[in-house]
């Protein structure tokens, strides 16, 4: 059979629509075994029996099919597009010429990916929550090192509201007026409002006695009341000087709470009672006290504002 006969019979193969006939007439006339077209193309040797058998039931989708009979015409230099055209008209698929179809090409159709993207989805929020978590715990670590026991020292601050304080003494220390009395009780009746500072309660090695071993305190004679104008020789005299606002509390030798109240920058306080005195500050850095005229060393604790401490005669 001359080559132009083949020529002619695989056209005759195209016309009749069976381009797999067509095929195996030019891979018989170039002398090529099937096995090496199935290596050569990577499709499967069962497949392309099929192909050149014009029986498309097993080969799957007709996209796998055009691509197959166009790298198949395209190994053996034909015109791929003549060949997928004369494929039955319901096989054919818009595929570009150059696009490659093998069987791999299964696998990235598969639903597996999209399956681990939902999941990927769904561990996303785990993220934030985590953040939120860890900024609670910090916030709720920060306040309970930093408030501590003090809200039970805030009770006190009604009950130092009905205390009255002694006029200054002979050196002319201003007195403090009823008004400025009035206007701090209705700071200590509104404790939702103002902020107080927060006392902690220190451990016996932070707290910073301040004792002068003097001669022991006379007992009081009498009862100081509030309109008084001198103190009685048996009571010792404490003055405060505050440079700025600091939460004060005072409790003289009796147990008694002689003052308990917030002072503000630029305020003098001179307060009487029998020692030794049991003080409370706020802000410890920020007060300069006397006792009995005699100045009183305060040594707050490394990186904290509160301290408590005796004064003692």
């Amino acid at each position: 059979m001359t080559g132009e006969e083949r020529t002619t019979d695989y056209r005759a193969s195209l016309a009749e629509g069976k381009p797999g006939a067509a095929l195996r007439i030019v891979r018989l006339e170039a002398g090529l075994p099937l096995s090496k077209i199935a290596e050569q193309t990577l499709i499967p040797e069962w497949k392309l029996q099929d192909l050149e058998d014009d029986t498309y039931d097993r080969i799957g989708a007709k996209t796998f099919l055009n691509g197959y009979v166009r790298k198949y015409a395209s190994l053996l230099k034909l015109d791929a597009s003549e060949f997928v055209g004369a494929l039955p008209e319901q096989m054919r698929s818009n595929v570009a010429p150059a696009q490659s179809f093998t069987e791999t090409a299964a696998n990235a159709t598969a639903p597996k990916p999209r399956a681990k993207k939902s999941g990927t989805k769904r561990r996303l929020p785990v993220i934030p929550v985590v953040v939120f978590l860890i900024a609670a715990w910090a916030i709720a670590v920060y306040f309970i090192e930093d408030v501590g026991p003090g809200d039970n020292e805030a009770g006190t601050v009604e009950a130092a509201s009905n205390i009255g304080e002694l006029p200054n003494d002979e050196k002319g220390a201003p007195p403090i007026d009823s008004a400025d009395t009035e206007d701090r009780g209705d700071f200590d009746g509104d404790t939702s409002v103002q902020e107080i500072p927060v006392l902690l309660d220190l451990p016996e090695a932070d707290l910073a006695p301040v004792v002068a071993t003097q001669e022991p305190a006379l007992e009081a004679e009498s009862q100081v009341t509030p309109d008084s104008t001198d103190a009685t020789p048996s009571q010792d005299r404490l003055n405060f000087t505050f440079n700025d606002d600091c939460w004060l509390q005072v409790t003289d030798a009796t147990g008694k709470v002689v003052f308990a109240q917030l002072q503000t920058k630029g305020d003098n306080l001179q307060l009487f009672g029998e020692s030794p005195f049991s003080v409370m500050l706020g802000n410890a850095r920020a007060v300069a006290i006397e006792l009995n005229g005699a100045p009183v060393d305060i040594n707050p604790v490394s990186n904290r504002k509160t301290l408590r401490f005796t004064v003692s005669s």
